[in-house]
Order: C-alpha cells, then structure tokens, then sequence
C-alpha cells in the first residue's frame, strides 16, 4: 500500500470520554505512532511506564502536571518532555481548562522483531 501524508486538525478530533483521559489515535507507521490526550480539568492518568517505548510529549493548549520518576513537573503550551523507555510517568490536569498533548511513541526494535517485519513483508503481509 502506497504510503501518503496526512494533516489532522487537534480541534476536529477534540471530544473528552469519562476517566482518566481520552486518547485519540492518529497514525502509526511501523514502530513509530502518534495519538492526541485531551484531559478535562483534574483527570488524571496514574503513573506507568513502558518498557519498550520512548516517548515524546508536546503540551499543545492548557496547563497541568507530569509526573517523572516521581516528581512533579508543570507544564505549559509549548513544552516538550522526553520519556525514554522505562521512566515512571503520569498525568494530572491542574488547570481549569482542557489539557491537550500530543504523544509521539517509537517502539524499540529487537532483532526478532526486525527479522519477523522483514519476513512478513518479503510475503506481502506487513501491516502498517
């Protein structure tokens, strides 16, 4: 399948379900995705971490905290916080407005799994 760019709009696909946040998926292309988090004000998402996945947030509108490795950083429109692999984090919206991030994730490659993607893909069964 012929790979294409796409736009998305943050304001198009803004809607906020019921605890802890609503994660609106926008692509993936291999190991690498992206969704939007849209937390209405006090949602909270607990802490976790991710083993295998590095991850970027970038705050888009509103205002609240990331919690990393235990402590508690505020953040605002504009800022861009790195997660590598392994690092406890949460979220908490503080503010009295939406909070809104985008989460960039790109999935860390072992050699199985490099080895299975490029089997699936000689036999023409690579999903995207």
């Amino acid at each position: 399948m012929p790979r294409k760019a796409q736009i998305f709009n943050i304001h198009d696909l803004e809607r906020y379900d019921e605890e802890p946040l609503t994660n609106v998926f926008l692509f993936r292309e291999e190991e690498f995705w992206a969704c939007i988090l849209y937390f209405r004000p006090g949602q909270v998402l607990r802490r976790h971490s991710h083993e295998h996945e590095h991850e970027v947030f970038d705050v888009l509108a509103g205002h609240g905290t990331i919690w990393l490795d235990g402590e508690a950083v505020q953040t605002r429109p504009g800022d861009v916080i790195f997660v590598p692999a392994g690092v406890e984090h949460g979220f908490e919206n503080t503010g009295d407005e939406p909070w809104i991030i985008r989460a960039t994730i790109h999935e860390r490659t072992y050699a199985r799994q490099a080895l299975q993607r490029a089997i699936l893909k000689r036999l023409g069964k690579l999903e995207r």
